[in-house]
């Protein structure tokens, strides 16, 4: 995918027209100016991966061989070479055929560097054959392929020239200062602007014509700066006797500085509208949850998610730690090296001492808890969850492993059980969040209470995150038992809490979401009110709110996709907002805008299937879900609705072939199960359905529709074995059902 080496990145004060030109907007004055009086910083920032992140391509930028080197990956031949002093690659288009390309920025340097390769329509696309930048002694020194060689056939929907290796869409924002799209929606064209070609000071203090017409008035203060406030990295400090030093006033739920100014780049996010650093996080953004497969089901990385995600978990972050107490701002490196850092807070004769480390003379602080994961290949990151390794779940002690790798997970988990405690360390709610977790992940009905009791236990308190990951797979399995749970999250201080609600909400019945939406519309943070929207949006009209506080919302919605239209999702969301006014003819026109930009979207594939078929049109939503299926023939979304077009079309027998793929895939739901039991039942082969909603009952045990099918089933078909099972389980997790108090006098012995 993009490469955002280690998050936000870079910053250069050579203002240099290429695809993407320099930007004249006034009141940013670009690094050199900044440079000019700050120069002990400037030479830092020259050391950093801010720097490097994207440069013109050049003699001194460009770390990989251009001396007429071939590597062959796949589908694919590709030629680096120079002429001229120009760098250039020979590889295959878009067509399949072989070109020339430019190469106008150098993306990165180390552990990789990628080269962005300018194309058509003002494009600048991440070309997915990298240099690996480390010394040949560790492996390094070579071009490589990034992801696998499937993705070198030009059929393949993450094929480097396609929407995924775009940068000025999917990289560009946190690689250059003061970036301005200026996409094209008629033309699906880019004519990219920034201040600096890279992240430089202005990415981070925001534009500074007014702090230098303070400076030249003499009128400069602590004060007033003229700048972006960043926040202050408050100093720790140890009392007498204790092991790890505190802050002397009580921290902020996140830092300003983390969330604001570092998490704008440094995180997994979805854009609100062309972004703008300088601005407030939840003003901009929306940050993906905490669930799998992004994280483990204990909350550390798994996907690339930039840091910020894994951050706010952490007990550092609730303690007032912002990324400045151990990173230099400059230079971004570690402020001191290694595990000296972590010494900075945590004092080493309790830390390092034997009742610690448990006997472990090597341990080291950060392969303990923050291990890391290599992603691109050979670029090592740390989790910043500042992991706790727990014996309450099977995810918790996989950095054990790192070093106990011919050990099962039974015996880390032993392992970790028996560890002494410190003294004074405190209870493992991490450990009993990751635990229900990973329950509720497989729909184990017995966690919920527990989680509900977690999560209004006043003693405890976890990180916002995590509450909101826990009561949406309540909600989303017991409605009923997540009602107070939702409105608690809805009436929080905290933009991410109320954002769960939100998110949360449409799981309710329509007068208690109605409640919870109502309570939002008119939530300070952006973030909340966009969520607010989609859920209105997806619910039928006027059922939920009244109409005269749905359209404010829904308006301010469809500007910031309007403001995101070079993303195939947000067309979709305009086509959705184009079908709730009653425009069928715009409704056709944001579809077809998405799959423009991605062929390959399976959301908007499927969701313009289903328009063209509630306008008549079969064949062509029957064109949709072919391509659909031909791209993700794994997808359980895809052979739902494959499935049900066949059922719809008389073709039975056929369409449970794609019914029974779909009930068994890794992303399906309870509900693909449920029609695939129910459509054998109706092709008369009533053992088979209720072999089906048995296996799924096992795999989601707290679902309500399998449950009671599975029971009634069971009853028409006389499986006593079976009947007793079903009733015994539906009974378990609702004691109260009408279907169980009628069924459970035959059950009895």
């Amino acid at each position: 995918m993009n490469n955002l080496i280690r998050g936000c990145l870079a910053a250069l004060f050579l203002c240099i027209t290429f695809t993407a030109t320099a930007s004249s907007d006034k009141h940013y004055t670009g690094a050199e100016t900044c440079l000019s009086c700050h120069q002990k910083e400037g030479d830092a920032w020259r050391q950093s991966d801010h720097y490097h992140s994207m440069l013109p391509a050049s003699d001194e930028s460009v770390l990989g061989n251009f001396n007429d080197m071939t590597f062959s990956a796949g589908a694919r031949t590709s030629r680096f070479f120079k002429e001229g002093g120009a760098y250039f690659v020979e590889t295959l288009n878009g067509q399949g055929e072989k070109q020339k390309f430019d190469v106008v920025y150098t993306f990165g340097f180390r552990p990789l560097q990628q080269y962005l390769l300018r194309t058509t329509g003002g494009r600048l696309q991440a070309f997915d054959v990298a240099w690996d930048s480390r010394p040949a002694e560790q492996g390094g020194q070579r071009w490589y392929q990034l992801q696998s060689d499937e993705v070198t056939d030009p059929e393949h929907p993450f094929f480097w020239t396609g929407y995924y290796q775009n940068w000025n869409s999917r990289c560009a924002s946190c690689h250059s200062t003061n970036l301005q799209k200026h996409y094209d929606p008629v033309n699906n064209t880019f004519d990219t602007t920034y201040s600096d070609v890279n992240v430089a000071c202005e990415s981070c203090h925001g534009p500074g014509s007014e702090h230098i017409k303070l400076a030249g008035e003499g009128t400069l203060s602590t004060t007033n700066t003229g700048l972006k406030a960043l926040g202050k990295a408050i100093a720790f400090h140890f009392k007498p006797g204790d092991a790890i030093a505190r802050l002397q006033s009580s921290p902020a739920p996140i830092s300003e500085l983390a969330l604001n100014t570092c998490g704008g780049c440094h995180s997994r996010r979805a854009e609100l509208g062309e972004p703008d650093l300088t601005q407030p996080y939840h003003q901009q953004f929306q940050l993906d949850a905490i669930d799998e497969p992004l994280y483990f089901s204990d909350g550390q990385i798994r996907d690339e998610v930039f840091v910020l995600g894994s951050f706010m978990q952490s007990k550092m972050a609730q303690a007032g730690v912002t990324c400045i107490h151990c990173h230099d701002p400059h230079s971004g490196k570690n402020r001191l090296p290694g595990a000296q850092v972590c010494a900075t807070c945590h004092r080493p004769d309790v830390f390092m001492a034997g009742t610690h480390t448990f006997g472990h003379k090597d341990a080291n602080c950060l392969d303990c808890h923050m291990p890391a994961r290599t992603y691109m290949g050979v670029d090592d990151r740390r989790d910043h969850k500042f992991h706790r390794p727990s014996a309450l779940n099977e995810d918790s002690v996989r950095p054990c492993a790192t070093c106990h790798e011919d050990k099962s997970t039974a015996w880390l988990r032993d392992a970790v059980e028996k560890w002494p405690a410190r003294d004074g360390a405190s209870p493992d709610t991490s450990g009993e969040w990751a635990k229900l977790n990973a329950a509720l992940t497989t729909w184990d009905p017995a966690a919920i209470a527990e989680s509900a009791s977690l999560l209004t236990d006043p003693k405890i308190t976890l990180p916002d995150l995590l509450t909101s990951a826990l009561t949406r797979k309540v909600a989303a399995q017991a409605p009923q038992q997540a009602v107070k749970l939702i409105k608690a999250r809805a009436a929080s201080s905290s933009a991410a809490l109320r954002r769960g609600a939100a998110i949360a909400a449409p799981s309710l019945s329509a007068q208690q979401q109605a409640a919870v939406l109502a309570s939002l519309a008119d939530d300070p943070a952006l973030s909340v009110r966009s969520e607010v929207a989609a859920a209105l949006l997806n619910a039928p009209a006027n059922s939920i709110l009244p109409e005269a506080q749905i359209s404010p919302l829904l308006a301010e919605y469809e500007a910031t996709l309007l403001a995101t239209r070079d993303h195939p999702g947000a067309n979709t969301g305009l086509a959705q907002l184009a079908l709730r006014k009653g425009n069928i003819i715009d409704a056709k026109m944001y579809y077809e805008a998405a799959l423009r930009i991605d062929p390959a979207n399976l959301p908007a594939l499927l969701s313009f299937a289903d328009f063209l078929r509630n306008m008549g049109n079969e064949d062509g939503a029957k064109r949709y879900l072919t391509n659909a299926l031909s791209i993700a023939p794994d997808s359980g979304a895809v052979q739902f609705a494959y499935g049900l077009m066949l059922v719809r079309d008389k073709r039975y027998e056929e369409a449970t072939m794609h019914l029974e793929k779909a009930a068994r895939a890794e992303d399906a739901s309870p509900r693909f199960a449920f029609v695939y039991g129910v459509s054998l039942w109706q092709l008369k082969q009533p053992e088979k359905a209720l072999t089906v909603l048995d296996d799924a009952a096992t795999r989601w045990p707290g679902d309500y529709d399998l449950l009671t099918t599975r029971a009634k089933y069971a009853y028409l078909s006389k499986n006593a074995v079976m009947l007793h099972k079903a009733v015994t389980a539906l009974g378990k997790v609702y004691p109260q059902d009408s279907v169980y108090l009628q069924l459970k006098p035959l059950i009895q012995p």
